[in-house]
């Protein structure tokens, strides 16, 4: 929690390369996975198949300035036809997700594309399973959008995120949305608070066939370090036109060597009418193989109120590069 979560939330765009000579990085990873979900078929897909590539440069007509950019794709390495495990290929989406370029320097950080969407600092906190335990209502990256950091005093960062994508005429708003929010923190206790609007015709890519309602959300996260042991906390408030939506969540981690235990326990409250309900939460352990592999074991239970509960037992290993 001693990081620096804006820097994690943007996902090393800024981060130098690995060998000096050399002006970009190269990474990615593959995450394989074995699930048994209650009355279905065991599933061993791949979850995520991931590449990149990211870098900075010295810009010599400013000093003290850097040029970065970073673009990220995820590969869709299951197809969506049922017959392709018969065949040699698959034929399956290819995602951007990140494309983005950026300036750093003393004046902070400024990020132009595709790119995180920074409220979802907050989430991290609880955010920690390989499964989905809660309702987390932060979609994780936004497009069009042009992002201001401020630099780190003091252990407090701000940020605020402009959205205007241009997809519909609207005579009333020039900018589909924005997000403002900070971080702080201070020895071994962690805040992070996040804001956003999003009107209701911005598209980020999906057709749509008319407006909806305009889309709030506040995103709440803490988190402590103990020792080995660290504690996290998430609550997030949605609400768009009649429908109001709340979470909270609360997670642990503990280290034992190249080892982690972790548990995480959520409620969803959906005030938008019907018993919509529902709580979750799930246990992991992790092993790390080395600096870039692992294994991990998850049981998570989803509990809706107005259905039975599910339980599903999640096994991975994951190799990055």
């Amino acid at each position: 929690m001693k990081k620096s979560l804006i820097a994690l939330a943007i996902a090393g765009a800024m981060t130098a390369p690995i060998v000096a000579q050399a002006d970009a990085t190269l990474y990615g990873g593959v995450d394989t996975r074995l699930q048994f979900v209650e009355d279905k078929d065991a599933n061993l897909y791949v979850d995520k198949a991931e590449i990149g590539v990211k870098g900075s440069s010295d810009l010599e007509n400013l000093d003290g300035v850097k040029a970065t950019y970073q673009i990220e794709f995820r590969l869709d390495a299951n197809g969506s036809d049922p017959m392709a495990a018969n065949g040699s290929n698959v034929s399956g989406d290819v995602i951007m997700r990140k494309a983005n370029v950026g300036l750093v320097g003393n004046f902070g950080i400024v990020q132009v594309g595709r790119q995180n969407r920074l409220t979802e600092a907050g989430e991290g906190y609880t955010d920690i399973l390989m499964g989905q335990t809660n309702n987390l209502m932060n979609n994780d990256r936004v497009g069009n959008a042009l992002t201001y950091v401020t630099p780190k005093m003091a252990g407090f960062e701000a940020y605020a995120q402009l959205i205007a994508d241009g997809g519909n005429d609207d005579a009333e708003e020039d900018v589909d949305g924005y997000t403002v929010g900070f971080n702080y923190s201070i020895m071994d206790l962690s805040l992070s608070v996040g804001y956003s609007e999003l009107d209701g015709n911005y598209l980020d890519g999906t057709a749509t066939t008319g407006l909806v309602e305009d889309a709030d959300l506040l995103v709440v996260g803490a988190g402590y370090n103990i020792g080995d042991l660290t504690l996290g906390a998430t609550y997030e408030k949605a609400e768009q036109g009649s429908m109001e939506d709340e979470m909270y969540a609360l997670a642990a981690t503990y280290k034992i060597g190249n080892a982690k235990l972790k548990g995480v326990y959520g409620e969803n409250f959906n005030d938008g009418g019907g018993n919509n309900d529902e709580q979750a939460y799930g246990v992991q352990a992790e092993y790390a193989l080395g600096k870039k592999a692992g294994v991990k074991a998850a049981y998570t239970v989803l509990d809706p109120d107005n259905a039975a509960s599910t339980d599903i037992v999640t096994m991975s290993y994951y190799v990055n590069f």
